[in-house]
């Protein structure tokens, strides 16, 4: 089932486009990896599905809707979004969470319904156990994993992650990708900018390169990840292998002073 669909889009910032995607769909199930360099247009696409941006032109249909005929409650009760915090506020973890209930709160006070939700997304995360810390005490794994857990509190049917392990040593990426791929295997769509090539590889089922503002390939990981690709889409040098136990490709970049 198509859940989105992007027809003459372009987007931008002050009315000067750096977004240009002629069509586009995104299927219910897809696990997306969104590649490319810095600037690419990566982030604009992301905030265009997760309503933070409007396009200049063109259309975004979900679910056949065009999205801006739906109402953000609506919205947000279907499709929720990991971004960065960029300012860590004194919240207790149980508090930041609960703030995914709000586009399905009716009344100011959490329900059975949002307690159980809250708990089942702290549970799936592995974060029950510091419910009661504040955001300020936690690690980077950990405040990752409780952003994520807020995004399940408010919807797991499509999940938007904007660089969801950026910043985490190998054991934590490996984690939340771990988290990602068993929602995936549950029903979630999943739509996730990474920049480690190799991550994006053995996750996702579908990965698409964005260059110049419009999408230089979009396809399987084992259609997309080879050394041609790779280096026209980064202007760099490189070796793909396969993985010899996942069979996913592999990337090597060639540092320059290797060339020499």
């Amino acid at each position: 089932m198509t859940l989105f669909e992007c027809k003459n889009i372009t987007a931008g910032y002050r009315k000067i486009p750096v977004l240009d995607i002629p069509y586009c769909t995104i299927n219910t199930g897809d696990f997306i990896g969104i590649i490319g360099p810095n600037g690419a247009g990566k982030s604009t696409l992301l905030k265009l599905l997760a309503r933070i941006l409007a396009p200049l032109s063109g259309t975004i249909a979900y679910k056949q809707n065009d999205i801006a005929s739906i109402p953000y409650a609506v919205y947000a009760a279907q499709v929720s979004s990991v971004i960065d915090i960029e300012r860590v506020l004194p919240y207790t973890v149980f508090s930041f969470v609960a703030l995914g209930r709000f586009p399905h709160a009716s009344v100011a006070r959490l329900n059975a319904r949002d307690y159980d939700a809250i708990e089942q997304a702290m549970h799936y995360c592995n974060i029950a156990h510091i419910q009661h810390k504040k955001l300020t005490e936690l690690s980077s794994g950990e405040l990752q994993r409780v952003n994520i857990a807020r995004a399940l509190a408010q919807s797991t049917e499509c999940i938007l992650l904007d660089e969801p392990v950026s910043h985490l040593d190998i054991h934590h990426a490996y984690t939340i990708m771990d988290i990602l791929k068993k929602l995936n295997e549950s029903g979630s769509t999943i739509i996730a900018i990474l920049h480690d090539i190799n991550i994006a590889s053995e996750y996702c089922s579908r990965i698409i390169g964005i260059k110049n503002g419009t999408i230089f390939f979009d396809g399987n990981p084992q259609e997309c990840i080879t050394y041609q690709n790779i280096e026209a889409l980064f202007d760099c040098v490189c070796l793909v292998y396969t993985n010899p136990i996942s069979g996913r490709p592999y990337v090597y970049p060639v540092p320059e002073h290797v060339k020499k």
